[in-house]
């Protein structure tokens, strides 16, 4: 294993970073608990062609003053890469006692990483007097990587949630406009945003939902991945109603009527912008959209392998509970979803028999 000295003094981190996203890999790891105040304006600084994903692990801690800055920097984050780097997967992930600074590149059997004191700004990469460790694979650093995740408490930040974060903040600041200096902020933003129990404490309702169109269909020997923890869940030009969050949706493909995962509404409803529909098209069919937060991201994984029918599970269910409707209208049936419909509100009993089946593959 070869080790490299990192500094501030005889050069600088950010070219040390370049040079190993230049290496080229799969993923950039970054952990750093303070991040550029300008993230746009520093991430311009990088090249992050070389790499296919990036992920961010930061804090964003209750009763502090960075619930006032971070959600506009990790907003900034995001878009930033959305802009662009449209193609290439971005995640934001929260450890709030993150201390350690890492910057890893990680590839099958093979990583590299500078592990350091410096954060991920202009000062910590280009000014403080910081030093790093510049280092090649090893089992110690697959075991940091392991550690890295294992530690995170708020998985996979979204652009919505982030951004209902910086309303919840504008509206703090109203509120203490009169302070000089800068409020405590004693409030946890986060944990609103991130939730996806009820507001209103109601019972969840039970919902599947077709995945796929006739014209763009989920097939199985196409092994379509639905693990993302934070997906999307569209529905058709007519507003729908009755889903909200703390709710239960269950996913079946179209074309191959197996069961793809499940979901905690997590959001409100939301409206795709005109620039989305351009990007894709099939958005204009379905512009109506809620967050979903998946409660079955190793089955979403591999949904093909276990292939559980929509059908097949309708029958089983009804040969061993024959009096129990399927649907919340009374019907014994799914045979609205053939008709088009975006949704089915089914009864709690047939919407924990379908997730029982899923949770037996997990």
């Amino acid at each position: 294993m070869s080790l490299k000295l990192v500094s501030n003094i005889a050069g600088s981190h950010l070219e040390e970073l370049q040079k190993l996203i230049d290496s080229g890999g799969e993923r950039l790891l970054i952990t750093s608990p303070y991040l550029a105040s300008d993230m746009t304006k520093f991430l311009s600084r990088l090249n992050f062609k070389s790499v296919s994903s990036v992920e961010l692990v930061t804090t964003f801690k209750p009763n502090d003053p960075e619930q006032l800055t971070k959600p506009r920097q990790l907003i900034d984050f995001l878009r930033y890469f959305g802009s662009k780097n449209p193609n290439m997967k971005v995640k934001v992930h929260i450890d709030n006692s993150l201390h350690g600074k890492t910057y890893v590149v990680t590839n099958v059997g093979k990583h590299r990483a500078i592990i350091t004191s410096a954060n991920f700004t202009n000062s910590g990469l280009c000014i403080n007097h910081e030093w790093g460790i510049l280092t090649e694979h090893s089992e110690e650093l697959d075991s940091l990587i392991d550690e890295v995740f294992e530690a995170i408490e708020f998985k996979e930040l979204t652009l919505n949630q982030l951004t209902k974060a910086e309303m919840f903040v504008d509206q703090y600041r109203s509120q203490k406009a009169w302070e000089m200096t800068l409020p405590e902020a004693d409030i946890d933003i986060l944990q609103r945003v991130y939730s996806s129990d009820s507001d209103s404490y109601k019972e969840p309702l039970f919902f599947l939902k077709p995945i796929g169109t006739r014209e763009i269909p989920v097939l199985l020997e196409e092994r379509q991945d639905f693990s993302a923890f934070h997906q999307n869940l569209h529905f058709s030009k007519k507003k729908p109603k009755g889903v909200s969050k703390g709710d239960v949706v269950i996913t079946a493909g179209v074309g191959c009527g197996s069961l793809l995962s499940y979901f905690k509404v997590t959001g409100s409803l939301l409206h795709v912008t005109e620039q989305e529909i351009q990007q894709e098209h099939w958005k204009e069919r379905w512009p109506w959209y809620m967050e979903g937060q998946n409660q079955s991201e190793k089955f979403g994984a591999s949904w093909w392998a276990h292939d559980i029918k929509r059908n097949d599970a309708l029958e089983e269910f009804r040969k061993l509970y024959p009096t129990t409707p399927v649907t919340m209208s009374g019907n014994y049936t799914l045979g609205t979803l053939n008709f088009g419909n975006d949704k089915v509100q089914i009864t709690k009993e047939f919407g924990e028999f379908l997730i029982h089946k899923i949770r037996e593959c997990e």
